[in-house]
């Protein structure tokens, strides 16, 4: 309602003043005319004043720029009203000289207009500017009074072609500053933008106006000088008014969004942020704080920080925090535990510093809170996973010299093994050897089948032996990666198959192409008894056939030795790579029951895995992976 009555105040006064304009201007055109000039110049110093006289705690520079292009835009008008034909201040011209400065003060406002908002939020040197308007301003009344600026009226004939392609040409520069000022408008009062475009609007149809006069008395030049009058009056309702009135809509509203951005920012960020007084109450705390902690805005302001902590916090804040920050002005990651409503307790992170007076003493504190409760917790847990885990180091270590221990003990065993238990076995073999040679024809064919017996079951000791030796070597040695082509270690393994069994044919197929990474000694002996088993397995066939091949599964190479051979029964596939166990349909081969173990285990140590398929009659297939 107050707003109401304020713009109809406004309105008929506005329709009073243009009414004394009129009747002023049928006592006297002239005085008419300097009234309105007079007007425009008083509006456009007084913008100056405002802008000059705030320039160095102005954030808007638009309006610093449109005070010092108004300077010179009120000189001009000034100049145009002393120059008015009948006005005698400069004798041997007539009216095209008004008309000139009239044109050129157009130039400048429009320009001024239009350039300002490229200053918005940028750095604006005011000297240089005066300087440049200044500089700009009496090269243009040089060239007029000097005679090379073009005539704008010639007496008898009225406006000439650049009179008025100038004010259209303005009108459209206005224009552009409407809408360069509209689209920069968040930088503006909603009511300055208001009004500031009403004036745009009507200077340029004032301009326009001023475009149809044939006498400088006319009526459409007293339109044009009312229009011009109703511009300067809104230019000064946005901008003088506004900046006596409500300067921090004005002048400083960078200043006043920079202090709501900063209030919405300490309200609302995600942050527990408080502020307390020499008192040590709360004065202002974050939603977040308060959303956190569980509480209303009311149960807090006012009370002091530390009834919302631990009773072991509040005694550690009074006895070693509070000196601490009144006597340095800060702390930083102070660890407190604060009380929600719902009683839960909270560890927090407390960092403050304080906010002084011109005497230096403290008048309030900004602090901020971070909850670590969760990441307390989990350090805890880490704590508790690190005790397991040094326990189980230690017990990790104590198996290691346990597992030194036995494999000392392992090699005293193999060395026992390979020289206390071998020797008497090639004692035996070397005395059934002697008998044989020596006393073979005096024995009866009985007891030389005992001593060939006893022959053979000593050399097949012998050989358990060595193959149980080399099992152990190859579980226990070191690993040395490197670059292993697969087929190429297969056809050298089946070229010595070939020399050792010149009486057994056999068709290979051996797939290019399939190298790996791994540990060429022990691959090389995963394949000899691959191979070995698929030679020896179809050593009763006339077509014979042993396939080393590549497939891909899943993203993942499988290897595979195929033979077409006596192949096995799925159901006991489970003994395959069981130690010392022997299928029913491998019996009447020689054998040990340890070469697959030995190649499964070689497999496992490569990352990969091993299986087989087969059919009894029909061969088999063994499939493996490596990493």
């Amino acid at each position: 309602m107050t707003g109401f009555r304020g713009n109809s105040r406004m309105f008929f006064m506005g329709c009073a003043v243009l009414v004394g304009l009129y009747l002023a201007s049928l006592y006297s055109y002239l005085l008419f005319h300097s009234l309105v000039e007079l007007f425009s110049v008083v509006v456009a110093c007084g913008i100056f004043t405002i802008a000059w006289n705030a320039r160095r705690i102005d954030l808007n520079n638009y309006f610093l720029f449109v005070g010092i292009g108004s300077l010179f835009v009120g000189t001009m008008d000034f100049t145009h009203a002393l120059a008015y034909k009948g006005m005698g201040v400069f004798p041997g011209f007539d009216a095209n000289l008004p008309t000139q400065l009239w044109i050129i003060s157009r130039y400048l406002q429009g320009f001024t207009l239009l350039a300002a908002p490229y200053f918005l939020g940028r750095q604006l040197k005011s000297g240089y500017v005066l300087v440049a308007y200044l500089a700009a301003t009496s090269l243009l009344l040089a060239s007029v009074f000097g005679g090379i600026f073009p005539d704008c009226f010639i007496e008898g004939e009225g406006l000439t072609p650049f009179k008025k392609v100038s004010e259209y040409l303005v009108s459209f520069v206005l224009l552009g500053s409407l809408l360069f000022m509209r689209k920069k408008g968040e930088m503006f009062d909603r009511n300055v933008v208001r009004l500031l475009s009403a004036a745009i609007a009507t200077l340029i149809a004032s301009g326009l106006a001023f475009t149809l006069y044939a006498d400088v008395y006319g009526i459409s030049n007293m339109v044009g000088h009312f229009l011009k009058f109703a511009g300067f009056y809104l230019i000064y309702k946005a901008i003088i008014e506004t900046a006596l009135t409500r300067p921090y809509d004005l002048l400083f509203r960078e200043l006043k969004l920079s202090e709501e951005r900063y209030r919405h920012l300490y309200t609302d960020t995600p942050v527990m942020l408080h502020s307390i007084n020499r008192e040590r109450q709360l004065v202002n705390v974050s939603n977040y704080w308060l959303e956190h902690l569980g509480f209303e805005r009311s149960e807090v302001i006012g009370r002091r920080v530390l009834d919302f902590m631990t009773e072991a916090s509040r005694r550690y804040v009074e006895e070693f925090t509070s000196p601490e920050y009144f006597r340095t002005g800060h702390v930083k990651d102070v660890p407190l535990q604060l009380v929600r409503k719902n009683g839960e307790v909270r560890d927090v992170l407390l960092t403050a510093t304080a906010e002084r007076d011109e005497q230096r003493e403290i008048i309030r504190s900004l602090a901020v809170m971070v909850d670590i409760t969760d990441r307390k917790r989990a350090e805890e847990k880490i704590e508790i996973l690190n005790t397991n885990l040094a326990a189980r180091a230690l017990d990790l270590e104590k198996a290691n010299q346990e597992l030194a221990a036995a494999n000392q003990e392992l090699e005293a065993f193999n060395y026992t093994v390979s020289h206390d238990l071998r020797s008497p076995l090639t004692c035996i073999n070397g005395y059934c050897q002697i008998i044989q040679d020596q006393c073979g024809e005096k024995l009866d064919e009985q007891s030389r089948g005992f001593i060939e017996q006893i022959h053979t079951a000593g050399r097949r000791m012998d050989q358990l032996i060595a193959t149980l030796l080399n099992f152990s070597r190859l579980t226990r040695q070191e690993m040395e990666r490197e670059t292993v082509d697969l087929s190429h270690m297969v056809r050298s393994i089946t070229m010595d198959l070939r020399l050792r069994h010149p009486e057994h044919t056999v068709a290979l197929t051996i797939a290019d192409g399939a190298v790996t990474s791994g540990d060429g000694k022990l691959l090389r002996v995963a394949l000899e008894n691959l191979l070995g088993n698929a030679w020896k397995y179809t050593g009763r066939r006339e077509d014979a056939e042993v396939e080393f091949g590549v497939l891909h599964e899943e993203g993942k190479r499988v290897h595979f030795v195929r033979d077409n051979g006596i192949g096995f029964d799925m159901g006991q596939g489970v003994k395959l790579f069981n130690l010392f166990q022997r299928l029913d349909s491998a019996r009447d081969f020689e054998g040990t029951g340890i070469g697959l173990v030995t190649v499964r285990r070689i497999i496992q140590r490569h990352g990969g895995r091993i299986w087989a398929e087969g059919e009894a009659g029909k061969g088999a297939t063994f499939y493996f992976t490596l990493e």
